[in-house]
């Protein structure tokens, strides 16, 4: 049985989880709510959380050196794409780093937030929100996102988490990741970069033994992108 705690409300779960994983919650301790008010997602982004979507915050503590903690996001990633397949069977597509997709709409976002407890033991907290069948989007939203049809919030929360717990050594090793990148989208495609303020062209080649992402840049040269993000729709006129 996992061990999750159900709100009605939460300002956000990431600082519930966060909180508790400060005083030695344990591996896989989750927060889940029907809706948050001061959801977020990367780079300090407000996350609309209204009610009736999946959205919870797990406690993770992996055995991984700091230059394997990118790989915690990634594999998020495909534990939730294992968990919808297995409670409303169908598949979802990655977009790196964080997002799944259904029929081309953003269905879920993934952040990772690590920190050290009041013991000195590294943990990260593992935010995750799913638009479900029954979620209610903002017009603003309804081009670029979608929904699951799942008609179960508590058991897709509760099959994430159990899929989180069996792939434990699979994140570790990193052998995870064959199935990542045939789940992945934007590999073998022409892609806008966007790192803060800056923007580039580059073509998505591979993903990294450390969950980054391997591009070729317009001079030819190759780089691994750890940080940033990418956008599936460059402008037409980009090419490398």
């Amino acid at each position: 049985m996992e061990n999750i705690r159900y709100f009605e409300e939460l300002p956000s779960t990431n600082d519930a989880a966060r909180e508790a994983a400060q005083g030695g919650a344990p591996a896989y301790f989750t927060i889940a709510a029907r809706r948050q008010t001061a959801g977020r997602g990367r780079q300090g982004r407000t996350f609309a959380s209204p009610p009736g979507g999946a959205y919870f915050s797990v406690v993770l503590r992996p055995r991984l050196t700091p230059a394997e903690y990118g790989r915690v996001t990634p594999f998020a990633a495909l534990a939730v794409r294992r968990a919808v397949r297995e409670t409303a069977q169908v598949d979802l597509d990655i977009k790196w780093v964080n997002d799944l997709l259904y029929r081309g709409k953003k269905v879920c976002g993934i952040l990772s937030e690590s920190g050290v407890d009041r013991n000195g033991e590294p943990f990260v907290v593992l935010g995750i929100g799913i638009n479900t069948q029954k979620s209610v989007l903002p017009p603003e939203l309804e081009k670029i996102a979608g929904c699951v049809p799942c008609g179960d919030d508590r058991a897709l929360i509760a099959a994430v988490v159990r899929q989180l717990r069996q792939g434990q050594t699979e994140m570790e090793s990193g052998a995870f990741l064959p199935a990542y990148r045939r789940a992945c989208v934007s590999l073998g495609q022409t892609v806008l970069l966007i790192d803060g303020a800056r923007r580039e062209t580059v073509f998505a080649l591979d993903i990294a033994q450390n969950g980054g992402l391997i591009v070729r840049c317009a001079d030819g040269s190759r780089k691994t992108v750890v940080g940033g993000e990418i956008s599936l729709r460059p402008a037409p006129n980009d090419k490398i």
